[in-house]
């Protein structure tokens, strides 16, 4: 299972997931990781991804979270995974709509001034203003290639849950009380992935 962290974030959001996922190989990938973060784009993520699904054992799940769970929907037409698990991605543009003006530069952006401080014991890095811009104007991913998990609590249970597992046709997973950053943080959110991977929990 590929594990794919959110805007200005990185792999150590996932810290501790392994545990949860017995027999199965888990890699936290770091989309920034050989990339000049003020160039990346949603494309250059997504190629993260991919590479790093090609040398994990098959079959391979996908499981964004935030951002990365926009990137993983980009990738897995190419990777056709055994199953995706999004948690509170980042809209489509099909769900969010499409903005061809907003104005796509190269840059980074500080994401605790953007989103808010992240939780204690959470290192923030800069994050690609590139790839924000992107996000803003409408990345289109009109299906899916395979069996999906939609994972939400309470900060965006509409437009990043039940919209988002409408438009899949995607099993659903609420955590009422579980903000954003908790869904990614409480063990209970690991352990109902395990049970849709089949694997118990």
């Amino acid at each position: 299972m590929l594990l794919v962290h959110g805007a200005g974030s990185g792999p150590w959001v996932f810290d501790g997931w392994a545990d949860s996922f017995f027999g199965v190989t888990v890699l936290s990938v770091d989309l920034q990781e050989g990339l000049d973060v003020a160039r990346a784009s949603h494309e250059d993520y997504a190629a993260v991804v991919v590479a790093a699904a090609q040398r994990l054992p098959q079959p391979v799940a996908l499981c964004g979270w935030s951002m990365g769970g926009l990137v993983v929907l980009q990738a897995a037409d190419r990777v056709r995974p055994h199953s995706l698990v999004l948690i509170e991605a980042s809209p489509p543009g099909e769900i969010q709509g499409f903005s061809p003006d907003v104005e796509l530069q190269e840059g980074v952006f500080d994401p605790q001034a953007v989103y808010g401080r992240f939780p204690t014991g959470i290192w923030a890095r800069p994050e690609s203003l590139l790839a924000r811009g992107e996000r803003k104007r409408g990345l289109s991913i009109p299906s899916l290639p395979c069996r999906s998990l939609v994972v939400y609590g309470d900060d965006y249970r509409e437009e990043r849950g039940r919209r988002i597992a409408e438009l899949y046709g995607s099993e659903e997973l609420d955590f009422p009380g579980l903000s954003h950053w908790g869904l990614v943080r409480d063990p209970r959110t690991r352990e109902g992935i395990a049970r849709f991977l089949g694997l118990g929990g």
